[in-house]
């Protein structure tokens, strides 16, 4: 396409046609009378694409039919389609001006009330995590009356990296009621010291939704999340809702939910006590899920930390090589059951949900495996020390599963060992690799794990 009509085309655009429409006016202005496929192949579109244009065309007085069949097109010289472009904008000119004539002279009479006292439900999509903060941040920024909002497990740290947090605020300085109903765990609760004091806030393990619903009548809420919580979101989505019949159900369902949710000043010393409902800490009693296992595993044994026995602290192995002599073996296996296995299963599951909580909290991999690290010892799984960056061997001081459980020993190494392997699963997206672990029973009483990275997966 010469520069001519590059140029004849954009400024035919920026008048009012498209770019099929002026491509068509311009090959009409200079050609013998076509038929629509012949257009169509000469602007490059579809025969139907072509018949709809040029219908378009003819009823604005742009392109003529002639009575052949099958009927062909013509079109007016370019100075005729500007010229009748003009005649019809001044047409539309002067009639909205004897409209405005005659409403200044009161022919139109008195202003009927025609503003419906019920408004229309709409709804709307946004996509992708930063415009569905900035949904959140436009509606709070405008809210008068009250604020529900509502943040899932890691809604929280969508908040604070954005200006919607700014926003929150601010609407609570100037009056605005706030009410957050969260799902709160050990790693997110400090990010909620953000929020300003006077907003009140909620913990609930049932809610899982993010968004919020501002002054009743307009409310923004995640339909879809990445299950990175601390990812871009690029197909997270949301529905902005205008809809009132609709907010009022949903509003009383959130109340619903926040008469039942605990205070964040209790939630706060359930958490330091270890006795929330957590996918890591669930609450059987007492402390953390792992801790808690091996005590309802091991219950019948008299004493899990003895000085003086002739059993080793472990059954201790290297692969699939056994190293001492086994001790006698929990009841499950005396039943068929292969508890080394189901201890495995278990502690990858837990292994994936630290390894998930820990990474929503950390940037880089040195600052998750001293998270971990700590993680690790606060559950009563010993001291962790990490070998190389990235790691290629891991030893725990004083396990307290390969140490310290003479009958359980090797069931819990295997716990051990499954939930390191779930970790390192969900962190880095192995697919395949091998964990090879040693325990010793000498003063140091330590695991030793290495691991071997075959293959990540792209």
């Amino acid at each position: 396409m010469s520069n001519e009509v590059t140029s004849l085309v954009e400024r035919l655009t920026d008048v009012g046609l498209d770019e099929k429409e002026a491509a068509a006016v311009i090959l009409l202005s200079t050609s013998e009378p076509l038929k629509a496929s012949e257009v169509g192949g000469h602007v490059g579109i579809s025969r139907m694409d072509s018949y709809n244009t040029l219908k378009r065309l003819q009823e604005r007085g742009l392109v003529m039919v002639t009575l052949d069949k099958p009927m062909r097109f013509t079109g007016l010289t370019i100075t005729d389609v500007f010229q009748q472009l003009i005649n019809h904008e001044e047409q539309e000119l002067r009639r909205i001006r004897a409209h405005f004539d005659e409403f200044v002279d009161g022919v139109s009479g008195a202003i009927p009330n025609i503003l419906s006292s019920k408004k229309e439900a709409t709804f709307s999509v946004v996509k992708e995590r930063s415009y569905i903060q900035a949904a959140i941040e436009r509606v709070i920024e405008d809210s008068e009356t009250t604020v529900w909002l509502m943040l899932g497990r890691y809604g929280i740290l969508h908040l604070v990296k954005t200006g919607a947090l700014t926003a929150v605020n601010d609407a609570a300085e100037r009056g605005v009621e706030i009410k957050v109903l969260a799902s709160i765990n050990k790693s997110t609760l400090k990010f909620f010291e953000q929020l300003n004091e006077e907003i009140e806030i909620r913990h609930s393990e049932s809610i899982s939704m993010h968004g919020c619903i501002v002054d009743g009548d307009v409310a923004v809420q995640n339909v879809a999340m990445e299950a990175n919580p601390v990812g871009r979101g690029r197909d997270d989505a949301a529905l902005v809702i205008e809809a009132p019949e609709f907010l009022v159900a949903q509003t009383d369902l959130i109340v619903a939910s926040w008469k039942n949710a605990t205070p964040i000043s209790s939630t706060k010393i359930l958490i330091e006590k270890g006795e929330t409902t957590e996918p890591l800490n669930v609450n059987l009693g007492a402390g953390s899920f792992y801790r808690r296992f091996k005590e309802i595993v091991a219950k019948n044994v008299a004493d899990q930390h003895p000085d003086n026995e002739k059993w080793t602290n472990a059954i201790l192995r290297e692969g699939d090589n056994i190293l001492t002599p086994q001790p006698n073996l929990p009841h499950f296996e005396l039943l068929g059951i292969n508890v080394s296995d189901l201890m495995k299963v278990v502690g990858r599951r837990i292994g994936e949900e630290i390894s998930a909580e820990i990474s929503a909290t950390t940037e880089t991999d040195e600052e998750f495996w001293h998270a971990l690290s700590i993680e690790w010892e606060s559950m009563g799984m010993g001291e962790m020390e990490i070998i190389g960056t990235p790691p290629t061997s891991i030893k725990v001081h004083d396990a307290g599963s390969c140490g310290k459980a003479p009958q359980f020993g090797d069931p819990f190494c295997q716990l051990d060992e499954g939930i390191l392997s779930g970790i390192i699963e969900k962190k880095f997206g192995i697919s395949t690799y091998a964990v090879n672990r040693k325990c010793w029973d000498n003063d140091e009483k330590h695991c030793h794990f290495d691991i071997l990275f075959n293959e990540i997966d792209a």
